[in-house]
């Protein structure tokens, strides 16, 4: 099982967990028309999403991607070796729902960026 950390704390596994490697790189065109590309760095865009969260799970993840730290550490397993990456939030998504008489979040949605 992956074990998933925010900013030390850790977190429900998701029910899916994707990451996105993408070069950052600089485009322009010279006189010529020619165009230049120069690659900055290689960055990471993790995806969240989750079936059914109780408030105190979702919670926990809301008040680390919300707050006024903007930036804060990911870790996780990538083959067996952990990896941790500093990131910032994107938009959290969620819908509520009532089941047996309690208030749950369906399908939590968020990601991750890499700074």
């Amino acid at each position: 099982m992956q074990v998933l950390t925010l900013a030390g704390q850790s977190i429900k596994q998701p029910k899916d967990f994707k990451i996105d490697s993408f070069n950052l790189t600089k485009a322009g065109r010279v006189a010529t028309g020619d165009m230049t590309l120069e690659y900055i760095a290689t960055k990471r865009k993790f995806y969240f999403e989750y079936e059914v969260l109780r408030g105190d799970d979702l919670d926990t993840i809301k008040d680390i991607i919300t707050g006024s730290t903007m930036f804060f550490t990911l870790t996780y397993k990538d083959n067996d070796v952990e990896e941790s990456a500093t990131v910032y939030a994107g938009a959290l998504t969620k819908t509520q729902f009532r089941t047996d008489g309690k208030w749950v979040w369906k399908s939590p949605a968020f990601d991750l960026i890499e700074q």
